[in-house]
């Protein structure tokens, strides 16, 4: 299928994880794929990926944190593509510790990439989609965007992934009459992920203490972690065609079944 041929789309946390399969089977589909990573070798390498089976795509360094270097991702974006049709909102981090440890500096250092990343982002990629005519946005909430407990890793990711799925919903009532959707994906497990690994590398300097809650073992009526691009890159591809024309505002398990049990 070719549902996003011609269209360029931004994929935030593109050079790993769920960003990685969403950027690869968005190439697949015929859209132009800005791949945009904190990671920029990472972002590259996806980049690169793309060009070699003939699709289509730039690497982007971005801290979806920092509104200077949004401006300059969607811009540059823009200035090779022509134009931006979709967003997909998927860098992240993870949250640590219990509450009461918590620190005012790691509280805002998670919030600021999983929350304001994703408004920055919709910030300065709206403007050009309008022009355009209209476009789609997905943003990666979780399961932890409507659970906690044994679906919240901490208080910071928790909250962090409930306010993404509003701000999606926000965008659809907002901005429903200039031709935009936005929804969110919940996912749980993943196949290939370097998130615990990037996190950690993110919270280096954090002052959380580094040990985890009790959790109980989650179980999975289908009892795997999801593909990142056959599941999870494909949930998003369909999410921003005109397939999915009709589904705005709304939060999309991607979950194995976890949140139906």
């Amino acid at each position: 299928m070719k549902r996003l041929d011609g269209r360029a789309v931004i994929v935030t946390g593109g050079g790993s994880g769920i960003g990685r399969g969403a950027s690869l089977r968005i190439a697949e589909e015929g859209g132009l794929v800005g791949v945009a990573d904190i990671r920029g070798h990472l972002a590259a390498q996806v980049a690169e990926e793309i060009q070699s089976t003939g699709g289509t795509a730039i690497a982007l360094t971005c801290d979806v944190a920092n509104e200077g270097q949004v401006a300059e991702m969607v811009a540059k974006t823009v200035g090779a593509f022509g134009g931006l049709y979709g967003l997909v909102a998927n860098a992240g981090t993870a949250g640590r510790g219990w509450i009461h440890e918590t620190s005012l500096e790691d509280w805002h250092f998670v919030l600021g990439v999983n929350l304001t990343g994703p408004f920055l982002c919709a910030k300065h990629s709206l403007p050009p989609m309008i022009e355009g005519g209209g476009g789609s946005i997905v943003m990666t909430s979780s399961i932890a965007g409507s659970v906690v407990g044994a679906g919240g890793s901490a208080v910071s990711y928790a909250v962090s992934k409930h306010g993404v799925i509003a701000l999606a919903k926000q965008i659809a009532v907002d901005y429903g009459a200039k031709g935009i959707r936005a929804n969110a994906i919940q996912p749980s497990g993943v196949d290939e992920t370097n998130l615990p690994k990037h996190a950690a590398e993110d919270q280096q300097g954090a002052t959380t203490p580094a040990a985890r809650l009790p959790r109980p073992k989650p179980w999975l009526p289908i009892r795997r972690a999801g593909k990142i691009k056959d599941e999870y890159g494909a949930t998003i591809a369909f999410l921003l065609s005109d397939d999915a024309g009709y589904i705005t505002g709304s939060a999309i398990p991607v979950d194995g079944g976890y949140l139906a049990t």
